[in-house]
């Protein structure tokens, strides 16, 4: 008789039954049209939140590096084995060029090195140098590659795929006051038609805190929710770029799923194409970002 396995989603079920933890965050619910009496519509706090992270990335004509490192929380491991991808996905060199819209990472972990490579023409995958044509696996790796360009990289994310910000009421959070702005992302992450997203941003400084979103682009995820929270900045070329990142399972339960952190930043080196469309990052691109200090 072969052993009995229990599915990630029987898992998710199992647990949303037992756990306390599962009267889950319910995503925010559309927002009155009610006026604020601040008179700022959801546009204006967006635009205002672009010009802090310095305007739109695209604009920038070169390239930009990354190094990071992290770890995945056990349990997040369990029930979505194919999202987390953790026996490739712990540290990461990460190379964009937002001008063309082409972004590649190689993830390296303990079963070996994952590269990805995103353009404007697709997506292509490979798995210790040899390509990947798994489905579950490529549009998994699309919601995730998405996700963490929008993570990575700011507010610019949001420019060709979301508009018609609408405001939610303000949060608290440690003293601390937040705009909170909603929007339908088209496409969505990965190969979801839609996503919804709601941005936190600080009323002081009009920088991200948080992005909750909804994760419609693979098949154990759809009604989930997830928030990631911004904790620390740093200012990169004229752009401000988050550096430390702390992720969280929000509903169907309650779970903290993933914490990782910038370890590199460097750019303009001047990689070209063939630098990184390949099943490993050669010439230019190969060398890890400049070590930056914790």
């Amino acid at each position: 008789m072969p052993p009995f396995r229990i599915s990630p989603v029987f898992m998710l079920a199992l647990l949303c039954l037992t756990m306390a933890g599962c009267a889950s965050v319910r995503f925010p619910s559309d927002p009155s049209s009610a006026a604020f009496s601040d008179g700022l519509t959801g546009d204006v706090i967006f635009a205002r939140t672009l010009a802090a992270h310095g305007g739109d990335l695209r604009g920038y004509p070169g390239d930009i590096n990354l190094s990071t490192d992290g770890r995945w929380f056990a349990l997040i491991q369990k029930i979505q084995p194919v999202v987390t991808d953790s026996g490739f996905r712990i540290r990461s060199e990460e190379r964009y060029r937002p001008r063309e819209g082409l972004y590649a990472v190689t993830h390296t972990g303990p079963e070996g090195k994952k590269h990805v490579v995103r353009s404007r023409e697709g997506l292509a995958v490979s798995y210790n140098g040899i390509r990947e044509s798994d489905p579950a696996k490529l549009r998994a790796t699309a919601m995730t590659n998405d996700a963490f360009r929008m993570f990575h990289f700011g507010p610019t994310f949001f420019l060709d795929r979301a508009s018609d910000w609408r405001r939610l009421a303000d949060a608290q959070e440690q003293e601390r006051a937040y705009h909170r702005l909603r929007a339908t992302v088209r496409p969505g992450f990965g190969e979801s038609t839609e996503d919804d997203v709601v941005l936190w941003i600080d009323r002081e400084t009009s920088r991200l805190f948080r992005i909750h979103m909804s994760l419609n682009g693979f098949g154990t995820t759809v009604g989930a929710h997830v928030d990631t929270t911004f904790l620390e900045y740093r200012d990169v070329a004229g752009y401000l770029l988050p550096v430390r990142f702390h992720e969280r399972v929000r509903g169907p339960l309650r779970i903290d799923a993933h914490t990782w952190w910038t370890t590199g930043i460097d750019t303009g080196r001047g990689w070209r194409d063939d630098d990184v469309n390949g099943h490993a990052f050669v010439g230019s691109a190969a060398t890890p970002a400049a070590i930056i200090a914790p």
